[in-house]
């Protein structure tokens, strides 16, 4: 398969907004009871493969049965203790799919049909970040052990705290009395209940000021708590994204340089810059439209403007998902490969299989044009 290479930097960083890595799983956690009790597939091969969210390049376009921009690649690795043999791909949903899947863990039962319906929730997700995925698995009735999701406890506080200064206002209408605020505990007990795995009726008050009912309330709900992760995750992105755009052309390159390398690595610098920044603008974009119905409902009591967008949350939240993933896969992976205060060089043949990794994800070849029209 191509970019060995990238596969073994991905190996390597763990799981991140594009990518699961239960290789990785495999070699940290086998101490872990959790993990064989409550694993993420049953079948032993998928529990140890590589998943990534993979932007499909026109040559690829044809495997597909429909037309999707982004399809979710399974790569089992030939060698376990060694990624630079590669490994054999396939896409969830893929024409032959499930053939080609057999061929590989075997006959159908009823253990593996379980696995094809959590592939099949992965693949309608529009990342694999290990926060929403934990969630939607959740609700769904999947529980794998916490050591398959990289959430650190200082993450899950640091969210914690953001949503809770988000949501404070909107918390002080729905459940404080007149002129009256909410006291810190309760919006704190609030704001558990919002990022739990389920709207139970300590969100009643919620959800009579949203006028929705039922799973239409349940999916508005998670879609928010989406729209507030991914919020809170472009913030922390910012610096990295700022420091990705301006370190590109200031990498050394070590080792043999021909032209016509030389000049691909100025041309994908070029575009990764340029993509980045667009995707960026599309993220604001569509956090804009959340922000103003928020207002709305906050400021101006204007609950119908917050209930529609959050009953058109679910198509937005798809394309944030997917631009978000792909920013965020960015800005953490270049942060791990060039820690602050480290060196900015590289291995020539190494830089260049990164950049077309990353320029391949930002689908550089489209965006620039469609968004100069």
């Amino acid at each position: 398969m191509r970019g060995v290479r990238s596969l073994e930097m991905l190996s390597k960083r763990g799981s991140t907004t594009r990518v699961l890595n239960l290789h990785r799983v495999n070699e940290l956690a086998l101490d872990d009871p959790d993990y064989l009790t409550r694993p993420f597939f049953n079948d032993r091969l998928l529990n140890r493969a590589m998943f990534i969210k993979h932007r499909l390049r026109r040559d690829e376009l044809y495997m597909m049965p429909r037309k999707q921009r982004v399809a979710t690649k399974i790569i089992f690795p030939f060698a376990k203790n060694e990624l630079r043999v590669g490994g054999q791909a396939i896409f969830v949903g893929q024409n032959g799919y499930k053939q080609a899947l057999a061929e590989i863990l075997g006959p159908e039962t009823p253990q593996t049909r379980r696995d094809l319906d959590l592939l099949n929730l992965m693949q309608k997700l529009p990342s694999l970040d290990p926060f929403l995925l934990r969630e939607e698995m959740r609700r769904h009735g999947f529980d794998p052990a916490d050591c398959y999701f990289e959430i650190t406890p200082a993450d899950i506080e640091r969210m914690h705290a953001y949503a809770a200064d988000q949501v404070s206002g909107l918390i002080n209408k729905a459940f404080g009395g007149s002129g009256s605020e909410v006291p810190k505990e309760h919006i704190d007990k609030l704001v558990d209940a919002l990022l739990s795995n389920n709207a139970d009726d300590r969100l009643d008050p919620l959800r009579l000021t949203l006028g929705l009912e039922g799973q239409a309330f349940k999916d508005g709900i998670f879609s928010w708590k989406g729209f507030l992760y991914y919020k809170w995750q472009l913030d922390e992105a910012r610096a990295s994204l700022f420091a990705v755009s301006s370190q590109l052309d200031q990498v050394r390159l070590i080792g043999k340089q021909p032209s016509e390398m030389k000049e691909e690595i100025a041309q994908l610098q070029r575009n990764i810059r340029t993509a980045v920044r667009i995707a960026t603008a599309d993220c604001n974009r569509i956090m804009g439209l959340y922000d103003q119905a928020f207002h709305d409902l906050v400021e101006n009591s204007k609950a119908a403007a917050f209930r529609k967008f959050l009953l058109d949350a679910p198509r937005l939240f798809l394309e944030l998902g997917l631009l978000m993933g792909v920013i965020s896969h960015i800005a953490s992976f270049w942060t791990y490969r060039f820690p602050k205060g480290s060196r900015l060089e590289m291995d020539a043949a190494e830089y260049l299989d990164l950049l077309q990794e990353f320029d391949n994800s930002l689908d550089t070849e489209v965006k620039p044009v469609s968004h100069a029209a």
